[in-house]
C-alpha cells in the first residue's frame, strides 16, 4: 500500500505565520520519503473563509525540491472551475519541476460560490470537467490543437514543452458516485475515493470502479486509492478521545457547504455517526487491520491519509509522522 500526506493538514493555521508552516511542511516533505512514505497531496477550494486552502500548484512546487523521488498529487484540482489551457501549462511546469513526479488529482467539486466564481452552474460540471481533460490532453500531445468546444474553444494552439512524462501525467479522478467511478475507469488512471462515506460505500464504490474496468476490457490497468483521515495512537481509546473535536470540525465545515447529493452516496455529514464507521481509528494494529482489508478486499494500492489528531507543536507532529513509520507502514501489505 502506497501512503502519503494530506498537506492542507500542516498548513490550516490562519493565525499563524503561513511561511513559517510552509517552511515546516518542507521539513516534513523531507523527512517523508526515508520514512517510508510514497508522496505529498495538496487539496484546492477557493473563498473558504474561515478555513484556509494554500493553492496547490505553488505549494507543491515549494514542496518539489524537498522531496526528491515524492510523488507530489493536487488532491484535488477543481477542474470545471479552471481555464484547462492555463492548466495544462502548469501541470508540464510542475512536470518538469518535479522531474517527473507529479499527480494530476482532478474532481468536478460541489461549492456554489465556487462555481459562480466562473459563471458555471451545477448542472454543467461534468461536461465542463470532460471537455476540459480532453482539451488538455490534446494540448499535452505537442501537436496543433483546434478545438470547438461548448466551454473551450482554441485555434492553432500548441504548448511550445510537453510534459516530461509520457504522455502526460497519470491523472486521477474523484469519485463519490457511481457515475464518478465509470468517468475514472474510462477516461482517468485511477480512481480516488473521497474521505467521508463510510466504509461500506467505499466497498461499493470500488465495485463500480472495478466493474466498469471489466466492462472497458483493463481491468489489470485499473488503480484504486482513496483519500482517508486517520486518528492514530498507543491505544484506540486516546485515538478516539483525541480525534473527536476534529471529526466534529469536518462534518460541520463539510455540512455547511451543501456538500450531499443525490447521486452520491451517503456522505455522512452529521456529527453522531460512529468514527469506526468511516475513519481509520485505533492503535497501529488496529489501523493496520483497516487498510488492510481496503487492499485485500476492495483493491485498493493508494492511501492519501489526513489527520484528526495531528498535534499543533511542529516537534510533536514529527514525532507523530515518525511514529506511524515506525509502528504502522510496516504493518501494511
Amino acid at each position: 500500500m502506497d501512503v502519503a500526506l494530506y498537506v492542507k493538514d500542516f498548513v490550516d493555521d490562519p493565525n499563524s505565520s503561513m511561511h513559517q508552516q510552509v517552511e515546516d511542511v518542507a521539513d516534513v516533505a523531507r523527512r517523508a520519503g526515508p520514512w517510508g512514505f510514497m508522496g505529498l497531496y495538496a487539496p484546492q477550494h477557493w473563498v473558504s473563509y474561515p478555513s484556509v486552502w494554500m493553492q496547490p500548484l505553488p505549494l507543491l512546487a515549494r514542496l518539489a525540491p524537498e522531496a526528491p523521488g515524492l510523488k507530489l498529487i493536487t488532491g484535488v484540482a477543481l477542474l470545471p472551475m479552471l481555464n484547462p489551457v492555463e492548466l495544462a501549462e502548469q501541470v508540464v511546469t510542475l512536470d518538469h519541476i518535479s522531474n517527473g513526479s507529479f499527480v494530476l488529482g482532478t474532481g468536478i467539486g460541489y461549492r456554489e460560490v465556487e462555481l459562480e466564481a466562473v459563471g458555471a452552474a451545477r448542472s454543467q460540471r461534468v461536461a465542463r470537467f470532460e471537455e476540459s481533460l480532453e482539451l488538455m490532453k490534446l494540448l499535452w500531445s505537442g501537436e496543433e490543437v483546434n478545438y470547438e468546444g461548448a466551454y473551450w474553444q482554441v485555434h492553432g494552439a500548441k504548448m511550445a514543452l510537453r510534459p516530461l512524462q509520457d504522455p502526460h501525467p497519470p491523472i486521477w479522478i474523484a469519485a463519490q458516485s457511481r457515475g464518478a467511478c465509470r468517468r475514472a475507469a474510462f477516461k482517468a488512471d485511477s480512481c480516488l475515493l473521497g474521505p467521508q462515506p463510510a466504509w461500506a460505500d467505499v466497498a461499493r464504490m470500488a465495485e463500480y470502479y472495478w466493474e466498469a474496468l471489466r466492462e472497458k476490457g483493463t481491468p489489470s490497468d485499473g488503480l484504486l486509492g482513496a483519500q482517508r483521515v486517520i486518528a492514530i495512537a498507543k491505544d484506540r481509546d486516546t485515538a478516539l478521545a483525541e480525534a473527536r473535536a476534529a471529526a466534529a470540525r469536518k462534518a460541520n465545515m463539510y455540512g455547511g457547504w451543501n456538500m450531499q447529493e443525490r447521486t452520491t452516496v451517503d456522505l455522512g455529514l452529521s456529527t453522531d455517526r460512529s468514527m469506526e464507521d468511516w475513519a481509520i481509528v485505533g492503535s497501529p494494529q488496529d489501523c493496520a487491520e483497516t487498510i488492510s482489508r481496503c487492499y485485500h478486499e476492495q483493491g485498493m494500492r493508494y492511501l492519501g491519509l489526513g489527520f484528526l489528531n495531528l498535534p499543533r507543536d511542529h516537534q510533536a507532529r514529527l514525532e507523530k509522522l515518525q511514529f506511524i513509520s515506525e509502528e504502522l507502514l510496516p504493518l501494511l501489505p
